[in-house]
């Protein structure tokens, strides 16, 4: 069964341009939506976590559990930086605000480093199984 990776790869931006689209949203927001906007994004990003852990399950090869590894590392990462985050959430002090926005702000920015990376290596692995595609037709012919 061929995948239409092309059509795949297309919803990376699409998913990126409806994030755009919330986060300038948010931008105009006030704190408690921006709470709420904050959780719904973070479960969101687990459900998403735990379709990539239920397709490396089902997976056998190399491959993905070489992104298996990667995406452990990556929710330990997360899961770590939200626990730091909520537990300075409980603090009022401005020092610790303005140090809480400091980690947030670096956090979002190590993040959108990781998907930048992700959307190349997706389109590297689009474009090698376009080749495997070509190629074993051309053997085969």
């Amino acid at each position: 069964m061929a995948r239409n990776l092309s059509a795949q790869f297309e919803n990376i931006s699409e998913r990126a341009q409806a994030a755009s689209d919330q986060l300038k949203a948010a931008a105009e927001s006030g704190r408690d939506r921006l709470a709420g906007d904050a959780a719904s994004a973070r479960e969101r990003a687990s459900a998403a976590a735990q379709r990539l852990t239920d397709r490396a399950a089902a997976a056998e090869d190399k491959a993905s559990s070489h992104w298996e590894e990667i995406r452990e590392k990556w929710q330990a990462h997360v899961a770590k930086v939200r626990s730091n985050l909520d537990k300075a959430e409980e603090q009022v002090d401005a020092e610790i605000a303005q140090s809480d926005l400091d980690i947030a702000e670096a956090y979002a920015l190590d993040a959108i480093d990781f998907a930048l990376a992700a959307v190349d290596e997706a389109e590297s692995a689009v474009l090698d199984a376009m080749y495997s595609r070509a190629n074993a037709a051309a053997v085969s012919s």
